[in-house]
């Protein structure tokens, strides 16, 4: 599957932002003998793959991948208990996170790089937005993989059942480790639950015009950097390209194995209680375009 490197701009055009120094005052600090970033971050957005992708990520014997760890509430969830435990994290380390995210971000890089030769976690556009530990996933010692959805409707249909239902992913063996979860909701999945939700066409259209300004954002921070790839939702079921990116990557050729299975595969639209009113949007594309907001 081939897919365009970059989406056209929307009706406002291409966000640019200033230039950011590449790294903080002391420089890059985890970095392989070769040079080669040893911390990674998934940025991304919820129902965008993100929980797959980190399983694929933990199949590699040399690299430890864990969730959400920099939203504000994430202290008060059962993976931070899991991550102060694995990396045996200081006292610390919850006041840092509400006063200081990229010191707290250092900590785990260091405690956990004690371990394992890559260490990562996902970050979703809207996390903490104006923390300056974006502009430390900037620097050297930093890969950014950039996961994005270009469907959009369905991207935000699967969002609303995930919140009507709780069910924001479906481990394949049953319940994962709960480390991370795209929502406010760790629960057990129930794939057959018959959820059916309401269209808000307005709701809708900030949504994508959201997600088509954060990706611009992205890119206009982290690209031509070499150390920033972008994966599209699709590529992720595509065992050879994730074979081989993770190779490309890490260095480590895997047989890669799914740790989620699909929770739904009927079409978005008929998971709708109001389909005719959401119909107009059902083909909306990050690559080849919206339709007009009135539907037309």
């Amino acid at each position: 599957m081939t897919l365009p490197e970059r989406p056209p701009a929307g009706p406002e055009g291409p966000v640019t932002l200033p230039e950011r120094p590449p790294a903080g005052p002391e420089g890059p600090r985890f970095l392989t003998a070769g040079g080669q970033p040893r911390a990674f971050v998934i940025v991304s957005s919820a129902r965008s793959g993100s929980n797959l992708l980190v399983g694929y990520l933990r199949q590699l014997r040399e690299a430890a991948c864990f969730g959400e760890i920099l939203r504000e509430d994430f202290v008060d969830r059962p993976g931070w208990q899991n991550l102060v435990g694995r990396l045996d994290m200081p006292k610390s380390a919850c006041d840092l996170h509400a006063t200081d995210l990229t010191s707290f971000w250092d900590l785990f890089l260091a405690q956990g790089l004690r371990r394992r030769r890559w260490l990562g976690a996902k970050a979703f556009y809207y996390h903490r937005r104006d923390d300056p530990v974006w502009e430390r996933f900037a620097a050297l010692d930093h890969r950014i993989i950039h996961l994005w959805r270009d469907a959009t409707f369905e991207q935000y249909v699967s969002r609303l059942l995930a919140v009507a239902s709780g069910e924001w992913k479906s481990p394949a063996g049953g319940r994962d480790d709960g480390t991370e979860a795209d929502g406010p909701a760790d629960g057990e999945a129930h794939p057959d639950q018959a959820t059916r939700v309401a269209f808000d066409r307005d709701d809708y259209l900030r949504y994508r015009e959201a997600m088509r300004v954060d990706m611009e954002a992205t890119r206009a921070r982290y690209a031509g950097n070499g150390r920033f790839v972008e994966v599209e939702y699709r590529q992720l079921l595509d065992h050879d390209f994730v074979g081989t990116l993770l190779e490309d990557l890490f260095g480590q050729h895997i047989d890669v194995t799914e740790t989620l299975r699909r929770q739904r595969d009927r079409p978005k639209v008929d998971y709708l209680l109001n389909p005719a009113e959401a119909e107009p949007f059902v083909a909306d594309s990050i690559v080849r375009g919206f339709a007009p907001a009135n539907g037309q």
